[in-house]
C-alpha cells in the first residue's frame, strides 16, 4: 500500500498562492483571503499553519471581492503540480460564476 502524503497547512498555502496570483487581478488579489478549513466543517473554520492535512481532509476556502467560495478536497496523493492544478480549476468555476468576473475564462496558465 501506498504512503499517504501529509502536507503543513503552511506548505498547502505556499503551494496555492501562486495560482490566486495567476488567476485573479490585481484589484481581486488585493480583496482575496484564503485558508484551509477540515473537509467536514461546514462554516470553513480556518486550520492552524502547523496543522497537517492529507488527501481528502481539508478544502480551500475563499472570499473575494466579498463573495465566498470554496475547492473540492485537497488531492495532495495526486502530487504538487495536481493538487495546484485543481484548485485553479475549483477556482475557474468559482470566477465564472461570481459577480465580479461572471463568464470570464481565466486559465488554465502555466504555474511557477
Amino acid at each position: 500500500m501506498a504512503e499517504r502524503e501529509v502536507m503543513e497547512v503552511r506548505a498547502v498555502l505556499a503551494l496555492l498562492e501562486p495560482v490566486f496570483r495567476e488567476m485573479l487581478r490585481a484589484d481581486e488579489l488585493r480583496s482575496t483571503r484564503f485558508h484551509l478549513a477540515p473537509i467536514d466543517d461546514p462554516w470553513g473554520h480556518a486550520l492552524q499553519p502547523d496543522d497537517l492535512v492529507e488527501t481528502n481532509s481539508a478544502v480551500v476556502w475563499w472570499r473575494i471581492v466579498g463573495e465566498r467560495g470554496a475547492s473540492g478536497g485537497l488531492r495532495l496523493d495526486d502530487g504538487p503540480e495536481m493538487t495546484a492544478r485543481c484548485v485553479q480549476s475549483d477556482l475557474q468555476d468559482f470566477i465564472a460564476e461570481s459577480r465580479f468576473g461572471c463568464g470570464e475564462f481565466r486559465g488554465p496558465r502555466d504555474l511557477p
